[in-house]
């Protein structure tokens, strides 16, 4: 009768000790000792899902929402490959995954035999680490070995900089080894202790100073996780009148900050309205930011001086004008910008701020108009989906025109929503498994909003036994990928329809009844008013609500918004 290998048995212990609770498996005959050390053991939560791409998205979404690593584990072979555009997104997102993938012991690798190939550094670049198993572990330090290696690897998910981290583990038969297994709480666990990097005075007297002698700064938020002390230490700097702030749709600031609708601003075509806004100092913090529109100007209307806050010290220079990375934490440094500033700056300056408060007045009453003629559209329809949508629920917006016209609409108005996009690396693949995953790791409502392309790539994320109830999907059904009808260039090609597009008739209609979701269907602005209040009443089932627009009237009234975004002045 054969027996668990203890370095196998090991990696569930230390998994539970290192609070790695959390474990998306696909099912394989490789890696069939490690799924059973991680099934049986009592502190760890695993769920089953076929499709490996499907499950590494689901996984994603789950450390996005928790803040802590998720554990991935399949079989050998192409199964891995699958989990490449999920790794990729986790690591611009800077999401914590522990990536497990069983393997055929080496002797074996290029000898013709049946799901083997190269998987030691599959993920290449885009893992914050690579680790290789022993293959046996009879002598001790073997053991001790792989028990470093996996504390290593769980360590590295989080620090220096969270992000996806790849084990690959070599295993000989037998594979199903019918022995109870015996969890040892004797096992080697190496820790990180928590740091806070911190600048020295002689630092902050020369940004305090630079701060002070600047007479239009602005602050740009990117992506970030929700942040309540941030986001009251915001606040305060932007009593100064000197300061602005834009955030992006995804920065969780939208309570916190008054520019909502920063993008349509910086579409205007009026080159004096945005020689007023350029700023002396840009200060820029969070991952990053959806609006085009945003990035153009500070390209075109350089600052400078332009301080970069992020808690490590890679060089991303989004704006082309990067003149110094300050590698701390945005709470602190804003926390102690305040500490050592005088009071308010009352220079000329002052107008600054005001300068694009009387442009965010402007802009919302455009688009308020505009949105009170528009016809039933995915742009009107989006904007009613965020307005219904119920407070201190969790927001997944799909890429494409989705998170860009939720970028113009802005989220004025919701309560408590947190936001998040997949955009990492800003692909289409995983928007519905990012969701469900979200979704499974809170009680709160969790809606995405998809365009129908995006949701029928990834329905696989519904194949599972482990749909919650407080999972809610909008597809924006247009029968195509829409947005090449609004894209400059592409709109004219003779190839559009049958090549970009990919013109199609399909329908969310049976996806919903294959997988057990309430289904709703609407094609008019009246009939989505009443389906928004029932679609999200609470339920004992997910719900999918398909909202039909035509193609045409989508561009047709998308380049009136966008006439109207250019006169803003």
């Amino acid at each position: 009768m054969s027996e668990f290998k203890p370095s196998i048995v090991n990696i569930a212990e230390i998994c539970a000790q290192k609070h790695v609770l959390n474990f998306i498996l696909s099912p394989g005959s490789r890696s069939a000792p490690l799924v059973l050390a991680l099934l049986r053991h009592p502190q760890l939560t695993c769920r089953t899902m076929v499709d490996e791409r499907s499950a590494a998205f689901i996984a994603l979404g789950l450390a996005q929402q928790t803040e802590r690593p998720v554990g991935l584990v399949c079989t050998s072979g192409t199964a891995p490959l699958n989990y490449y555009p999920a790794v990729a997104e986790a690591y611009y997102q800077q999401i914590p995954l522990l990536i497990f993938t069983a393997d055929r012991p080496p002797e074996w690798l290029d000898q013709n035999g049946g799901q083997t190939i190269h998987q030691r550094e599959l993920f290449g670049k885009h893992c914050r680490g690579s680790f290789e198993l022993p293959v046996d572990d009879a002598h001790p330090d073997a053991r001790w070995h792989a028990e470093r290696l996996i504390s290593e690897a769980i360590n590295l998910t989080l620090w220096p900089v969270p992000g996806p981290v790849h084990i690959n583990v070599p295993l000989r038969e037998p594979l199903y080894p019918r022995k109870e297994i015996t969890y040892s709480g004797e096992v080697k666990i190496i820790s990180v202790a928590s740091t806070q990097k911190i600048l020295e005075e002689k630092i902050w007297d020369e940004l305090a100073a630079a701060w002070q002698t600047s007479q239009k700064r602005l602050i740009v938020a990117g992506m970030h996780q929700p942040n309540a002390r941030l986001a009251t230490h915001l606040r305060k700097l932007l009593s100064d009148r000197s300061t602005a702030a834009v955030f992006d749709v995804t920065s969780n600031l939208q309570e916190a900050l008054e520019l909502h609708h920063a993008d349509m601003i910086l579409g205007s075509e009026h080159a004096e309205t945005l020689r007023q806004l350029k700023p002396d100092l840009l200060v820029s913090f969070g991952g990053p930011v959806v609006s085009k529109n945003l990035k153009t100007f500070l390209r075109n209307y350089k600052p400078s001086a332009h301080w970069h806050i992020q808690p490590h010290g890679d060089c991303i220079d989004t704006f082309q004008s990067l003149t110094q990375i300050v590698p701390v934490s945005p709470e602190y440094f804003f926390e102690n910008l305040l500490r050592i500033l005088p009071e308010r700056d009352t220079s000329s300056g002052k107008e600054y701020g005001g300068a694009w408060r009387r442009l965010e007045a402007k802009a919302a009453n455009s688009l308020r108009a505009f949105l009170q003629e528009a016809p039933h559209c995915e742009f009107a329809a989006i904007h009613s989906v965020l307005k219904a949508l119920p407070r201190d629920s969790h927001l997944q917006l799909g890429n494409s025109g989705i998170v860009r016209f939720a970028s113009f609409l802005g989220l004025a108005g919701t309560r408590g929503v947190k936001v998040n996009s997949n955009r990492g690396t800003s692909g289409i693949d995983g928007t519905v498994s990012t969701a469900v995953g979200a979704a499974l790791a809170t009680p709160n409502m969790t809606t995405l909003i998809t365009g129908d392309l995006a949701f029928f790539y990834d329905r696989n994320a519904l194949w599972h036994n482990y749909l919650p109830a407080n999972l809610r999907i909008v597809v924006i059904n247009n029968y195509g990928g829409g947005i090449f009808r609004i894209l400059d260039g592409a709109s004219e090609l003779p190839e559009l329809t049958q090549h970009f597009e990919v013109e199609h008739r399909l329908t969310a209609r049976n996806t919903a009844a294959d997988h057990g979701l309430d289904y709703m269907f609407c094609d008019s602005a009246q009939s989505l008013a009443v389906a928004l209040p029932k679609f999200f009443d609470p339920k004992d089932q997910p719900a999918i609500i398909e909202i039909h627009t035509d193609k045409t009237v989508n561009r047709e009234t998308f380049l009136k918004f966008k006439s109207i975004m250019r006169e803003i002045s």
